[in-house]
C-alpha cells in the first residue's frame, strides 16, 4: 500500500480541535485523501483523485482501458489515420 517510505517531517506537532480536525496547511490545501490508520495508532494520508460516477467504467472494465491506454499512445507517437469529418452524423438518432 505505501508505495515509498522517504516520508519528511511536515509539521513538528499537531493537535487536533474540539471536533477531531488537525491543520496541516498550505502541503495540504485542495487536495482530498483517503485516510488509514495502523495497529498502533498512525495515521496515513494517502491522496486521492476523485472520478466521476459516470467516468469510473473505465477503471472498472480492464479491457476498455487496455484499449483506451493503446489508443493514447497510438495518438502520442503520431499513429493517427485521418476518416475525415463526422459532422454528417452529428443529428443522427441513436436507437438504446
Amino acid at each position: 500500500m505505501i508505495e515509498n517510505q522517504n516520508f519528511h517531517l511536515i509539521k513538528e506537532t499537531a493537535s487536533a480541535d474540539d471536533r477531531g480536525r488537525l491543520t496541516l496547511g498550505a502541503v495540504a490545501k485542495t487536495k482530498s485523501y483517503r485516510v488509514l490508520m495502523n495497529d498502533v495508532g498512525q495515521i496515513l494520508l494517502d491522496p486521492v483523485v476523485n472520478i466521476p460516477e459516470r467516468e469510473v467504467w473505465i477503471w472498472q472494465n480492464s479491457v476498455a482501458r487496455n484499449s483506451l491506454e493503446i489508443g493514447i499512445k497510438q495518438a502520442t507517437s503520431g499513429e493517427l489515420h485521418d476518416l475525415g469529418s463526422f459532422a454528417q452524423y452529428a443529428d443522427l438518432e441513436i436507437e438504446e
